[in-house]
């Protein structure tokens, strides 16, 4: 029996439906009123508007992951979940040019990737998806449970579904994954090498897929987007690795944690790249690029901050050793109360362009502060003034200092 949804989005497709694409986009754009859209189903009757309109808001969504979204088929769900061209890129070129089975393949943000760079075949149980991939990626699809699914390919790619689509949350338990755990550890244990996409708040160390694994954390413009759990011979020796794009960089180890106590506030905080700091690669980071040898202290457990001595961070910052983290000098640390922070703020040298407020854990209401410190800055001022409001234990306190940066001469 042929599937509704299917049969509009087939028509959606046509070039005798372009009309109703841009109709459709013109109103979404505009925002969608019920006068607009009887005006849109009385030019177009018996045509798929809803889906017409679903396409069009999930094109200006897929603006900010695909480079052509205009000639794609999306649904918003599809470009929620779908990995961005930028990191689909940087994961294909590590299948090679060897066939691959891309397994849950969705709308195909993985797919137009591999498919660019050799043979690939996709699989999707929902028949919507499957169609929507195969029209991006140019590839053949098949509409089938991927656990029922023979593993005849060198390679795959998974994308096991962490969302619950009937109330759309997110579910980052990986016993929650469909397919689950042991139907993954079959498949990969079927492959040569396998791809496991999965989200940034894996657990760390992440679950035994294989007796061969590897796993590479992912930021994409600063923001953490995605995890992947690589098995045979496409997993590295290290075990985890930290990714950043656009640029490329990696910087891989062994995931180790900052230990926690008490220390002085005084001298240089540092706060490390996203993909740095939850790999578990704060450590390495601080042996390889300022060159402390000796264990470093997070002022309190689990914040992901460091403080370190002045100098060490100057000669990393002078050297261009600063690439997996960011410091700022520790000028004054006062209670979390807005006057006090306020006249740590007046006392540093000059008037500050800007004031950024950072916090962790909620520890202080930055909204709140960037907008009661924004009159502290102007655009005659010079630089920075960064204030980090930090719950160490018990005691709440606000950082003020100025960024590290290398010095324009």
């Amino acid at each position: 029996m042929n599937d509704p949804r299917l049969d509009a989005w087939r028509t959606l497709a046509t070039a005798a439906s372009a009309p109703l694409r841009e109709a459709a986009a013109e109103v979404e754009a505009a925002g969608v009123t019920p006068a607009a859209l009887a005006r849109l189903r009385k030019a177009h009757p018996g045509e798929a508007v809803p889906e017409a309109l679903e396409l069009a808001g999930a094109r200006r969504r897929g603006s900010a992951k695909f480079p052509d979204p205009g000639r794609l088929l999306l649904d918003r769900a599809g470009v929620e979940q779908a990995t961005s061209a930028v990191v689909a890129t940087w994961k294909a070129a590590r299948f090679g040019d060897e066939p691959v089975l891309d397994l849950c393949c969705g709308i195909g943000g993985d797919a137009m990737a591999l498919a660019a760079r050799g043979p690939c075949l996709g699989i999707d149980r929902d028949p919507v998806r499957a169609f929507m991939a195969a029209h991006n990626a140019n590839i053949e699809t098949i509409v089938s449970d991927v656990e029922d699914v023979p593993i005849d390919r060198p390679l795959v790619h998974l994308d096991p579904a962490r969302r619950d689509e009937s109330t759309g949350r997110r579910s980052w338990r990986t016993e929650d994954l469909v397919p689950g755990i042991e139907a993954i550890r079959r498949i990969v244990a079927e492959a040569g090498g396998a791809a496991i996409k999965l989200g940034p708040g894996l657990p760390m160390p992440p679950p035994v897929l294989h007796g061969d694994q590897s796993v590479s954390i992912i930021a994409e413009s600063g923001r953490l987007v995605q995890a992947i759990l690589w098995t045979g011979r496409l997993a590295r020796s290290a075990a985890v690795e930290a990714v950043d794009l656009p640029s490329g960089r990696t910087i891989e180890g062994a995931s180790a944690g900052l230990r926690s106590g008490s220390i002085e506030l005084e001298g240089a905080l540092i706060e490390f790249h996203p993909a740095v700091e939850r790999a578990g690669l704060g450590p390495l980071v601080l042996r390889r690029d300022l060159g402390l040898e000796e264990p470093v202290v997070e002022p309190a457990a689990g914040l992901g901050l460091a403080v370190v001595d002045r100098a060490s961070v100057d000669h990393a910052v002078a050297e261009g050793r600063d690439g997996w983290f960011r410091a700022m000098a520790i000028d004054a640390v006062v209670g979390p109360r807005p006057e006090l922070v306020a006249e740590a703020i007046r006392a540093t040298n000059d008037r500050p362009r800007q004031v950024v407020v950072r916090t962790r854990g909620g520890a202080v209401d930055a909204d709140d502060w960037t907008r009661r410190f924004a009159a502290l800055g102007g655009p005659e001022g010079a630089g920075m003034v960064e204030v980090h409001g930090l719950r160490l234990g018990r005691r709440t306190v606000a950082v003020v200092g100025r960024p590290i940066t290398q010095s324009k001469s």
